[in-house]
């Protein structure tokens, strides 16, 4: 039966595996995104999560530090160091009002009684407190969540010793901040839709409302999930795991005031996935849209493409065998589709563009782009070719090796920029005093080459000579800067070829008898020519 189904010419099989690709590509791109989606969406909400967590752990910190700063401030005022209890009343009350932070504010004397209270509540025994007793060896704290005395609410308090104008610690200044200020902290970064905030005190109580929690007040059990445990050993991990309502969830976490109080974000897993599934659809509906579109293309083309193919393929070898301006007669695709008409003419202009940027490639290839001159390439190529040609006519020829004098200076004192820019001036300098038969070249770093064809060893040393004080009559200067240059210069002439068959290359070896002058030149001062005595090629 599947052999009676199997298509037999190559036209059907043809068809039949390109629907079979595109069907396999479509499920495969369908399970990549699938996979990927989950993959990013998990790692985009754990960094969502954890920038959040580090701006809001900023925020926070900042305002516990401006509430403990509050409070500082307040134990230097003049009616608390004086005990004035009707001003200092007044001065917590007015203070309450313009800093909405504290719900209330109390003074505490050194027995641990209250006697100032915005609430009205003196009397109150708080000895047994933490706060008291860190006040006592005067430390200023904050507490965990606690019930307040006077409020009967879950409260933080701050809490700074109080000292008289002698020094002698005389109590301590209370500081309640209810949890609703503290979820209005928390909250006041907006964190988006699916993430969730909260904020548990150092044991797991929750000092701010999640949203699995109708009431922190009425909630006063330590949460203990995953990410809670995670925190407590310092752990990391970007798995999910079940949060105290039991949904599955991704969570960071950051340890803030201090290492006293945990904030905690999460995000929903089937909330971070909800879209995931309408895109799957879509996907698929693509997929098989693509297919039937594309089979249905597929029947139209295979009849057209198959002869502008070949021609195109054609076109390709004979780039390939180097004819890079070969072009195709675009009358052979006057009736293939308009993709491959566009084709046909782009392949003409890539053939017109290969062909000019290949000969372009071919002249920087010989080019310094920073000077403009030509390269030490070009010279130990091009240039000792017509070398060889002026001597072979009997012409005798130079070089000059030349050597910008204390250029690390001008780098080290001015930057490589500038550097740069004297570089192009020095040779913008040998451009001017060169030409015809002279070849300029930038042989490496600040060292440039002119090869003096037919110039005997008179006529090379007054072109040396020419060139040094060219340069040294035009100072570099540009944006305030002006710096004095001056170039060692050295020598050689070769008169003819030599012989044998070790012989170098004339060019190689006039530069090796150069160089050696060079080197004579910088050892004797530096801004002058020297050359090398004789000519090459003489024995």
């Amino acid at each position: 039966m599947i052999r009676f189904m199997w298509p037999r010419t190559v036209k059907q099989r043809f068809r039949l595996w390109i629907a079979l690709a595109i069907l396999m590509l479509g499920l495969s791109i369908n399970i990549a995104f699938y996979i990927l989606y989950q993959q990013e969406a998990q790692a985009e909400a754990l960094r969502n999560l954890s920038d959040k967590l580090n701006l809001q752990t900023l925020f926070i910190d900042r305002w516990v530090q401006e509430r403990e700063l509050d409070m500082r401030l307040l134990t230097e005022d003049e009616a608390v160091r004086t005990l004035n209890k009707p001003l200092m009343e007044a001065i917590f009350r007015d203070f309450t009002i313009l800093q909405r932070d504290f719900a209330s504010l109390s003074y505490v004397n050194a027995d641990g009684v209250t006697e100032v209270d915005t609430y009205s509540a003196m009397g109150l025994q708080v000895n047994e407190r933490d706060y008291y007793w860190a006040a006592k060896q005067g430390k200023s704290s904050m507490s965990n969540v606690i019930i307040g005395k006077a409020s009967g609410e879950p409260v933080i308090i701050f809490s700074a010793p109080t000292y008289d104008e002698g020094g002698r610690w005389t109590g301590l200044l209370l500081g309640s901040v209810k949890l609703e200020t503290i979820q209005r902290v928390v909250g006041s970064l907006h964190s988006g839709e699916t993430a969730d905030f909260y904020l548990l005190d150092r044991v797991g109580v929750p000092m701010t409302k999640p949203r699995f929690i109708d009431d922190v007040r009425q909630n006063a059990q330590p949460i203990s999930t995953d990410i809670t445990r995670r925190a407590s050993v310092q752990a990391v991990s970007k798995e999910a795991y079940a949060n105290y309502k039991g949904d599955i969830v991704f969570g960071s976490y950051q340890w803030i005031a201090g290492h006293r109080w945990l904030l905690i974000g999460e995000v929903s897993k089937k909330e971070l996935y909800s879209n995931l599934y309408g895109l799957m659809l879509v996907f698929i509906a693509i997929t098989l849209a693509t297919l039937m579109l594309s089979f249905s293309g597929i029947v139209i083309l295979t009849r057209r493409i198959e002869r502008p193919l070949e021609f195109l393929l054609q076109g390709t070898r004979i780039i390939k065998e180097g004819q890079y301006g070969y072009r195709i007669d675009p009358a052979v695709f006057r009736h293939a589709p308009a993709e491959l008409q566009e084709l046909c003419d782009t392949y003409n202009l890539m053939s017109r563009k290969l062909k000019t940027t290949v000969k372009l490639l071919e002249e920087s290839a010989m080019i310094d782009p920073l000077t403009e001159l030509y390269n030490r390439r070009y010279m130990m190529q091009n240039g000792n070719q017509r070398l060889l040609r002026a001597l072979e006519a009997g012409y005798p020829c130079s070089v000059l090796l030349i050597d910008i004098d204390y250029f690390k200076q001008v780098n080290d004192t001015h930057g490589h920029l500038v550097g740069d820019r004297v570089l192009r001036h020095v040779a913008g300098v040998l451009q001017r005093q060169t030409g015809g038969d002279e070849l300029a070249a930038r042989y490496g770093g600040e060292e440039f080459m002119v090869l003096a064809l037919r110039l005997d060893t008179v006529q090379a040393r007054a072109l040396a000579e020419t060139i040094r004080r060219a340069v040294a009559a035009e100072p570099y200067e540009a944006d305030g800067i002006r710096i004095e240059l001056t170039v060692s210069i050295g020598g050689a002439v070769c008169t003819d070829l030599a012989e044998g068959a070790d012989a170098k290359l004339p060019l190689e070896q006039m530069i090796e008898e150069g160089d050696k002058a060079l080197y004579r030149a910088k050892q004797f001062g530096r801004n002058r020519v020297e050359w090398e005595s004789g000519s090459l090629g003489d024995g």
